[in-house]
């Protein structure tokens, strides 16, 4: 991580058009853990997330009252339009999946069906809400400087609602996201039957639209394969 990029996130996440106060809070209380790595959807660089995002999970305490969140940034490419963005941020993800499957299997409680409304994204075993933000996103508050995923925890969030407090954060956004663009973002609306991998890139899909991820079967499947001879 650089020092640019660091100081770069920051002047993002605490200026007047972010619209994610949770994130702006968490920035803060010194709750964000950010990386920076060399290229989206580069091979290498999800190599060094994998083990950037394990290390995060094992440290991390997900308390009600101070949002974390791990925040990835990265140097290339830059000025991609949303099409290319949501192609690189799933094969980003795809390949930070081959290199966390070996060692870690998907969350309990998820499914690693992308169509599955059951679905979250999984990493070290945990978890997470992925959020792609870029330089030509359709929202003027997730307008970064450089590509971007924030992996925000399911698991925090289930507490934050059990708290009794999302509903009042979720009021806040969407007044400062109506402030700003003068509608609420479709990805803020609940949507209980629909994979959440509809949202992760922030582009509206048209419904029959097909998730690219694709997870590998978990270990124990894949021994039982093999040993039936499949």
């Amino acid at each position: 991580m650089t020092t640019d990029a660091r100081a770069e996130l920051e002047a993002f996440l605490l200026g007047d058009r972010f619209a994610c106060l949770a994130g702006r809070s968490a920035w803060r209380q010194g709750g964000i853990t950010h990386r920076h790595y060399d290229v989206m959807g580069g091979e290498e660089s999800a190599r060094l997330m994998a083990l950037d995002l394990a290390e995060f999970v094992g440290a991390a305490d997900w308390n009600a009252r101070k949002f974390t969140s791990f925040i990835a940034t990265f140097e290339q490419p830059r000025g991609v339009d949303e099409l290319r963005f949501e192609e690189l941020l799933w094969q980003h993800l795809q390949l930070l999946h081959e290199a966390d499957a070996d060692k870690y299997a998907w969350a309990p409680g998820y499914s690693s069906d992308p169509q599955s409304g059951e679905f979250g994204y999984s990493v070290a075993g945990h978890p997470f809400f992925v959020i792609g933000l870029h330089e030509t996103h359709r929202r003027y508050g997730r307008r970064p400087p450089f590509p971007m995923l924030a992996f925000n925890s399911h698991e925090q969030f289930g507490r934050i609602k059990a708290a009794g407090m999302w509903d009042r954060l979720a009021e806040k956004i969407r007044k400062q996201d109506i402030a700003l663009q003068g509608d609420i973002n479709p990805n803020l609306l609940e949507y209980e039957k629909l994979s959440e991998a509809r949202r992760y890139s922030g582009r509206p899909k048209p419904a029959d639209w097909q998730c690219p991820f694709s997870a590998r079967p978990a270990a124990h499947d894949r021994e039982l394969a093999g040993a039936q001879g499949v």
